[in-house]
Order: structure tokens, then C-alpha cells, then sequence
């Protein structure tokens, strides 16, 4: 069934906002990906590369993904803006369970960080069912994500730590991406691309979720 609201094609605020967060996710990512792979051991290190190799494409992607606003395509409807919806605070509610909020305790700050990131990506979807400016929801929820807050010891974050002092961005790059791609996806931005690389996105993040506390993968617990 498809929706009776009007959506509007992205504003420039929009698509400045979206455009600015996937380049500070594809710098961030690309970062991880390089600390990651120098410095990351693990029993399985077929993993440790695997998961390098994925953030090294999501950091092409998110940086050449603001070309995608230059043109734009029909806005998916029913089920899949639907899921595009839903995804965006489920993939910081999936993103909190491996630092910050259930199956790992970290720091108070982590703990303020990923709710904030959760209301503020439900809100972002909210103001899209509506058809309003995700604009000025995405702006501070990138800002919010992207803090260096976390302070997991995995050696995924040795160069994070070494730049901010103990502290890395690292739990809320790969929600992000999954909420930009949603966003595109919604603003009819190379939709049918974008919605697929939002559900990997999520998948990703639930590996990891469900990694962390069953075998210490990737992030090898947190600290604080």
C-alpha cells in the first residue's frame, strides 16, 4: 500500500547535510579500515581481513555517494520506505549493543551518546514519514555519532586513540552510513542502490552486535 503523503524532492540543506556526513563517514571508516587491518589479531584472521576489506568498500562508497543527489530517481514506497524508515534507529539500537549500551558497558559517555544517536535517528525518520526537511535532525545526529566517544581497547582503534587521545568515533560510523544510505534511499537518490547497501549496512552492524559478546569480534570488549 503505498503512502498518501507527498515527498518532496531533497532540499539543498538536505543534500548538503547528507553529502558533508558521507564524507566524514568515508574519511572515518577509511581510517578504521587502515588501523583495523595494521593492527587487529584474532584467532579467525580471515575475519580480522574481511571486515577491513568491507570497511575500505563502505568508505569508497560513502564518499563517492553524494555525486548520487546530482540526479534523482522515483522515491520507493511501501514496504521498502518502510524499512528505510525503521532502519534508521535500528541501526543505532543495533550499533549500541556493541559499545555503549546492552551487552558491553562503557563509559557514561558512551552510554549519553548512542541514545541521543537513537532518538535523534528516530526523529530523522519521523520527519521523513511526515515529508519534512530531515535537514536539521541529520545535521546534529551526525555531529552527535561521529563525537570520538568510544573507548573499546580493540586495536581497531589504535590510530583513533592516538589522534584523540583515547577516544575514537568508531561505534557510530557504520550506523551512520546505514541511515545516509536510508536517506538517500528516501530522497530517491540511486534509491534501489541505496536501499540495498542500507540493508547491508544493518547487516554488518548485527554481525557485529552478535559478535562482540559471543567471540570478542571484532571490538574485543570496551573499557572505562
Amino acid at each position: 500500500m503505498e503512502s498518501s503523503i507527498y515527498h518532496p524532492a531533497p532540499t539543498l540543506a538536505e543534500t548538503r547535510a547528507a553529502s558533508v556526513g558521507f564524507i566524514l563517514v568515508g574519511i572515518g571508516v577509511a581510517v578504521t579500515a587502515v588501523s583495523y587491518v595494521l593492527n587487529m589479531t584474532f584467532p579467525l584472521q580471515w575475519l580480522v581481513w574481511g571486515l577491513g576489506v568491507a570497511f575500505a568498500a563502505v568508505a569508497i562508497l560513502a564518499l563517492e555517494w553524494p555525486r548520487s543527489f546530482l540526479r534523482i530517481g522515483a522515491m520507493p514506497e511501501g514496504r521498502v520506505r518502510l524499512f528505510l524508515l525503521l532502519s534508521m534507529p535500528i541501526a543505532f539500537v543495533l550499533g549500541s549493543q556493541v559499545c555503549g549500551t546492552g551487552l558491553k558497558a562503557c563509559t557514561v559517555a558512551c552510554h549519553v551518546t548512542n541514545f541521543a544517536s537513537i532518538a535523534l535517528a528516530g526523529v530523522t525518520a519521523i520527519r521523513a514519514h511526515r515529508g519534512h526537511s530531515v535537514a536539521p535532525t541529520l545535521i546534529p545526529l551526525i555531529v552527535v555519532a561521529l563525537v570520538p566517544h568510544c573507548v573499546c581497547s580493540a586495536p581497531v582503534n589504535v590510530i583513533w586513540h592516538g589522534v584523540f587521545g583515547g577516544y575514537a568515533p568508531t561505534c557510530g560510523m557504520v550506523p551512520m552510513a546505514a541511515v545516509l544510505f536510508s536517506v538517500a534511499a528516501l530522497k530517491g537518490a540511486r534509491p534501489r542502490l541505496s536501499a540495498t547497501l542500507t540493508a547491508v549496512m544493518l547487516g554488518v552492524i548485527a554481525f557485529m552486535a552478535v559478535g562482540n559478546p559471543l567471540i570478542g569480534f571484532p571490538w574485543e570488549g570496551c573499557v572505562g
